[in-house]
């Protein structure tokens, strides 16, 4: 009995999704204008309301209708926010379209000239400016004598929702990829005492810090898959050794081989494109926290 040749399909290229490690740039060494004086009384946070899915930040402190008294970068101009005396509180998916719309995030990174102190104050007056209530958050680390800022938004359905607009861009707009992403816009996630996080805006679902822990919970799953698909292709690519035409019963085991491996390829699409396209490093280890309405 002759035996046929089957022609082997090669393993389709189905390309993962691209997930670029990439470090938030801090050097946000904005200073403090008179160390210690024209506090307004504060108002210091209560821990999130996780049964109602509402965000906090328990240890915060919050100060209303002042401006904050920390310099932009050493020797410059200080904070200066514009409020709106109509500006309201609105939802989350409001506030995800109007920060997905402004531009703020493609401003390009300029050490000690425009910093993450300059793209929070930014993204608080153009979000003032369309009607949205915003605050400027000052964030400190242990053991680091360089902070950072963000932009705070109290929604109606989330309670509080922080936001990392600083770029990678530098001033030659590239950022620190060498590949440009579409966008900067990131949610961020403070608890006193846990590590500063970031997910990019247009996989973040909740403003919860319990929500970063999850991603970062897929996050590490993702790798790991990733690692195992890239072993098990390099294994079959190997085994294969180049062939295209093969006797049963090894066409069957190699052409079974190819369906897992494109199976797995499809499973780490569908988890890499929930992760986003940048996953951000922390910062560090947050000591407090200082929002300013």
């Amino acid at each position: 009995m002759i035996k046929k040749e089957r022609q082997m399909a090669k393993l389709a290229s189905f390309p993962l999704a691209i997930f670029v490690t990439a470090a938030v740039l801090s050097g946000c060494s904005f200073s403090l204008t008179i160390p210690g004086a024209g506090y307004p009384p504060a108002t210091t946070l209560a821990a999130p309301d996780y049964t109602a899915g509402l965000n906090s930040i328990a240890g915060a402190l919050s100060y209303e209708g002042r401006q904050p008294p920390y310099r932009l970068y050493p020797g410059g101009t200080s904070v200066k926010l514009v409020n709106n005396p109509a500006a309201v509180d609105v939802t989350w998916n409001r506030l995800m379209a109007f920060v997905e719309s402004d531009a703020t995030d493609r401003n390009a990174y300029i050490p000690d000239r425009y910093m993450c102190g300059s793209f929070a104050m930014d993204l608080h007056n153009d979000a003032e400016a369309a009607g949205i209530r915003a605050a400027w958050v000052a964030i400190d680390f242990f053991g680091q004598d360089v902070g950072h800022a963000a932009t705070a938004f109290m929604t109606t359905d989330r309670g509080l929702v922080i936001i990392d607009d600083t770029s990678s861009y530098d001033v030659a707009r590239q950022d620190i990829g060498d590949s440009l992403a579409n966008g900067f816009d990131k949610v961020a996630y403070i608890a006193i005492g846990q590590d500063y996080g970031v997910v990019p805006l247009e996989v973040a679902s909740s403003p919860l810090y319990n929500y970063y822990l999850s991603y970062l919970d897929n996050f590490r799953l993702f790798e790991q898959k990733r690692d195992a698909y890239e072993a098990d292709a390099a294994a079959y690519e190997q085994a294969l050794g180049g062939r295209t035409r093969l006797k049963e019963p090894e066409y069957t085991y190699f052409n079974n081989w190819h369906d897992r491996l494109q199976a797995e390829q499809q499973e780490l699409n569908v988890l890499g494109d929930s992760l986003g396209d940048y996953y951000w490093e922390s910062l560090g280890v947050v000591a407090a926290v200082k929002i300013y309405w």
